[in-house]
């Protein structure tokens, strides 16, 4: 299986249609939702459904922990989850027609997509906040834009791994593996980039789920380092036959149940993260901050940080609406402030709309079921 076609083609679609369709002016107009002047509509598209990894259960998970524990709260925050099955092409029709028909104050986007020039696109026309919990390139376009990212980028993801795996092993030995899905993509071209700019040629290899077991196998006992790009299901069986002095580098976006597949091999794992959702970080944390991580772990597991950053795409919403539901001063807030979450720490400007505080990433590795990922 090659890597998914990209959806430009039909982000431009829709586009065009949008824009055809607000020019005809013998349309009937429509009707115009009853507003609740104390309520801040949130949507948020989340893969719940389909193959598209990672799914959103999680993020969800997270997102209506925060909406019960505000429930009470005097600026109302009305959460509507909507499950985009996997589609891309679904994820930017539920984006425009959340923006433009059921007009939702501000979006959370929590799947994976391609972040391209439509897409792009497809997020400034919206005209409304619209917040990425799962990495995509810096967002920040002419006078700021409309989309923020609150995980960080995969340009910074790369920085940390191959500062780990070059305090523990000569990174020319290593062996980056994708199998070209579409957060397989990202990962990949920010690690070259990144080796290349430290004069290292990478040794990449492409896999697909047909073939990967059989081609891993017989490299992975020769290997000191091992990068997997993206998502790790397609990864997992071929890397349970890892062995001691093989460290395998996961993607941020993995979860629990990936690293539990990889059962006795698992101690071998690494992957980036927040480092406040990890047990041995609950010492120095805050209290808001252990707080989520026990919470959410008694309702439904360790936390991952995507699920940390849904729960605070929240937050930061909320705060940033507390002048003004408008969504040019909930954007404008947003663009000038710091705002402290569960996950880390979000600064923003005109200039640099993907918030995510790197010194809050550390390398993560599993402990046990149900239990919180400690720090390196």
């Amino acid at each position: 299986m090659g890597r998914a076609p990209s959806t430009g083609a039909f982000v431009a679609l829709v586009l065009v249609l949008g824009a055809c369709t607000a020019a005809n002016p013998s349309a009937t107009p429509t009707p115009t939702p009853t507003r609740d002047p104390n309520a801040l509509n949130v949507t948020a598209l989340l893969d719940l459904s389909g193959s598209r990894a990672p799914n959103g259960a999680p993020q969800r998970d997270a997102l209506q922990l925060w909406a019960d524990q505000h429930a009470s709260g005097t600026r109302r925050v009305k959460l509507k989850i909507t499950d985009v099955a996997g589609s891309p092409s679904k994820t930017v029709l539920e984006l425009r027609r959340e923006a433009v028909e059921a007009r939702a104050d501000a979006i959370i986007v929590g799947t994976s997509v391609d972040y391209d020039d439509a897409f792009a696109a497809a997020v400034q026309l919206a005209q409304v906040p619209v917040l990425f919990t799962l990495p995509i390139l810096e967002p920040a376009t002419r006078g700021g834009g409309w989309a923020f990212g609150l995980a960080p980028t995969p340009a910074q993801l790369a920085r940390v791994v191959l500062d780990d795996a070059a305090r523990r092993s000569v990174l020319s030995s290593g062996l980056l593996v994708s199998d070209e899905s579409t957060t397989a993509v990202a990962d990949r071209m920010a690690l070259v980039k990144e080796l290349a700019h430290r004069q290292v040629t990478p040794n990449v290899m492409t896999v697909t789920p047909a073939d990967a077991t059989q081609k891993l196998r017989p490299v992975l006992a020769a290997t000191t380092i091992v990068f997997f790009a993206g998502t790790p299901r397609t990864y997992l069986e071929a890397a349970r036959t890892a062995t001691a002095g093989t460290t395998l580098y996961l993607s941020y976006l993995c979860d629990f149940a990936d690293i539990g597949d990889l059962r006795d091999t698992a101690p071998l794992a690494v992957w980036p993260g927040s480092r406040w959702v990890a047990t041995s970080a609950t010492g120095t944390s805050t209290l808001a901050r252990a707080s989520f991580v026990q919470t959410y772990t008694d309702r439904a597991g360790p936390p991952t940080s995507v699920a940390a950053s849904a729960y605070d795409a929240l937050a930061v919403l909320s705060s940033a609406a507390e002048k003004s539901i408008d969504p040019v001063s909930v954007r404008d807030q947003l663009q000038s402030g710091t705002f402290t979450g569960v996950a880390t720490t979000y600064t923003f400007s005109q200039s640099q709309h993907a918030g995510f505080n790197t010194g809050d990433l550390a390398l993560l590795r599993y402990v046990a079921p149900r239990v919180p990922p400690a720090l390196r």
